[in-house]
C-alpha cells in the first residue's frame, strides 16, 4: 500500500528541485533571481548570463499515479512540462533564451533517447517488406508527437536535464528555436 503525500509535503518536494539548481548555480557563482514576473506567470529563476539573460523553469520527473508496462513515462511528463512552460509568458517575446531545467525525482531512470523522443518525436526505421533490408536508417518520424517543431514551441531554447545523481548535466537544444543558447554559457 503506498501513501500519497499530504498537499504540504508535496510543496516541500517540489521546492526541493528549486533549491538544488540554486545551490548549483551558487556553486558555480552565477548571478540570478528566483520568480521573475514574465506574463501570466513565472520564471523560477532568471539567470543574468553575460550577454543576455536565462530565463528557467525547473521540473521534475516522479513516479506517475499509474503503472506503466514500459516503466517511466518521462518522456508524457517532458511534453507537459514544455506545455506548462508555454505558457507562462504565451506570446510575449523575452530577451534571452528559454530554458526548461528538469530533474529525475522518479525511482526509474531514463536516457537521453526518452529525452530525445519526447522533444524530436518518437524514432523509427523503415525496411524493404521483400528484402527485410533498411531503407531508411533510425530517424525521428515525422508525425512522431514532438513538442519541438518548425511551427510549434519554438521560443523554448532547450532542456538542461540536471543529473541529481551524477552531476552528469546535458542541455538539450531546440534546433528550431528562435533563440539559442550561446555556446559560451
Amino acid at each position: 500500500m503506498t501513501t500519497r503525500p499530504t498537499a504540504a509535503a508535496a510543496h516541500m518536494n517540489e521546492l526541493l528541485s528549486e533549491t538544488e539548481f540554486a545551490a548549483y548555480l551558487d556553486s558555480h557563482s552565477v548571478s540570478y533571481e528566483r520568480d521573475y514576473h514574465v506574463g501570466p506567470g513565472n520564471f523560477d529563476f532568471r539567470i543574468n548570463a553575460r550577454t543576455e539573460p536565462i530565463y528557467c523553469d525547473v521540473k521534475e520527473i516522479r513516479d506517475s499515479d499509474v503503472e506503466s508496462i514500459v516503466g517511466i513515462d518521462a518522456d508524457l511528463h517532458l511534453r507537459s512540462d514544455i506545455r506548462k512552460l508555454r505558457n507562462k509568458y504565451k506570446s510575449k517575446r523575452l530577451d534571452g533564451p528559454v530554458v526548461l531545467v528538469t530533474m529525475n525525482f522518479s525511482s526509474n531512470y531514463f536516457t537521453g533517447l526518452t529525452i530525445a523522443r519526447a522533444l524530436m518525436g518518437n524514432v523509427g526505421i523503415m525496411f524493404d517488406r521483400r528484402s527485410l533490408k533498411s531503407t531508411k536508417p533510425v530517424h525521428h518520424l515525422p508525425r512522431g508527437n514532438a513538442v519541438f517543431t518548425k511551427n510549434q514551441n519554438t521560443s523554448i531554447s532547450g532542456v538542461f536535464v540536471y543529473d541529481r545523481a551524477n552531476s552528469k548535466h546535458v542541455y538539450f537544444q531546440n534546433p528550431y528555436a528562435d533563440t539559442q543558447m550561446s555556446k559560451d554559457v
